[in-house]
């Protein structure tokens, strides 16, 4: 199955680019903190259902939104196409779809494994610490939106995130990393003439 690993991240590498919000990049990011979340809490998880759903939660990014509902159909199709067990399948598409809180709220999904709660956390653990803060203005020109739009985002769910956290491991960090996330804006908006 290492192949279907191997391929699964090409794919994310290949859809994602190299964009620094929600890119590749930010998948490596995601699978380092799911690793550290598995080691500092002595988790006992399956391997290729952590990749694989760390791998392919944002590829529906390129199909579009609900980013999570285009992945978790992608996964589908690319796991059984590649006759990955039934049980993997339903674990990471589980897994996908449970990773985005508004996708998952809306649609009461419910996470079925440790793996689920695994990559919910590392998404998070992502859009904090400076890292986070610089993916929030990355993604935030791109769009378009305005100072003013991106201070309201900042209040109204990167600062909320630490709340959404499972494992302890988790919640100490996303508190010491929303830290950091509002120190930097407190330096950037002191900084800014319409701030005044």
């Amino acid at each position: 199955m290492e192949d279907v690993v191997a391929e699964a991240r090409r794919l994310a590498e290949e859809a994602l680019g190299r964009g620094f919000d929600h890119g590749y990049p930010h998948v490596e990011r995601v699978r380092k903190w799911a690793w550290e979340i598995v080691r500092a809490e002595n988790l006992s998880v399956d391997p290729l259902v952590l990749d694989l759903a760390v791998y392919l939660h944002d590829i529906g990014r390129v199909i579009g939104e609900p980013h999570a509902y285009y992945s978790a159909v992608f996964a589908r199709g690319f796991l059984e196409d590649k006759g990955v067990g039934g049980g993997v399948v339903e674990k990471v598409v589980n897994a996908i779809e449970y990773h985005s809180f508004s996708y998952s709220k809306a649609m009461k999904v419910e996470p079925k494994s440790v793996e689920a709660l695994v990559l919910s956390d590392a998404d998070k653990l992502d859009a904090l610490g400076v890292v986070g803060f610089l993916r929030v203005f990355a993604y935030n020109w791109r769009v378009g939106s305005s100072m003013g739009e991106i201070v309201k985002h900042f209040h109204e769910k990167i600062f909320r995130l630490k709340d959404l956290m499972h494992f302890n491991y988790s919640k100490a960090k996303a508190s010491e990393l929303t830290e950091r996330v509002r120190r930097a804006l407190e330096e950037l908006l002191s900084e800014l003439p319409e701030a005044h």
